[in-house]
């Protein structure tokens, strides 16, 4: 990736997240379609997004975590119930050729 496109996708990026603050989500719509046009495939542009959502889903706990409005036992069932999940989808996507998500 050149230095043109690593800024591009950091302004691209932080446009979305931006956005997605502001709305409550949608970043997705923006920072994913935007990786894959800057050439990843398609599992490396999807796993990308999505460790950038759990750094804002993580930022976002510690707020609610400091100004006490998160319940932890709720917290930990809904982790526990999700891990699983997010897991058996994403497994698929690796099992399918590299160039079929890309343009």
């Amino acid at each position: 990736m050149t230095p043109v496109d690593q800024l591009a996708l950091f302004v691209i990026s932080w446009l979305a997240n931006l956005f997605s603050a502001f709305s409550g989500g949608g970043a997705g719509l923006i920072q994913l379609p935007a990786l894959i046009f800057l050439g990843l495939p398609f599992g490396v542009a999807l796993a990308t997004h999505k460790v950038a959502s759990v750094a804002l889903g993580m930022g976002a706990t510690l707020r609610h975590l400091r100004t006490g409005a998160l319940e932890p036992r709720f917290a930990v069932f809904i982790l526990a119930s999700g891990l699983p999940g997010v897991v058996l989808g994403a497994s698929p996507l690796f099992s399918r050729p590299r160039r079929a998500g890309t343009m």
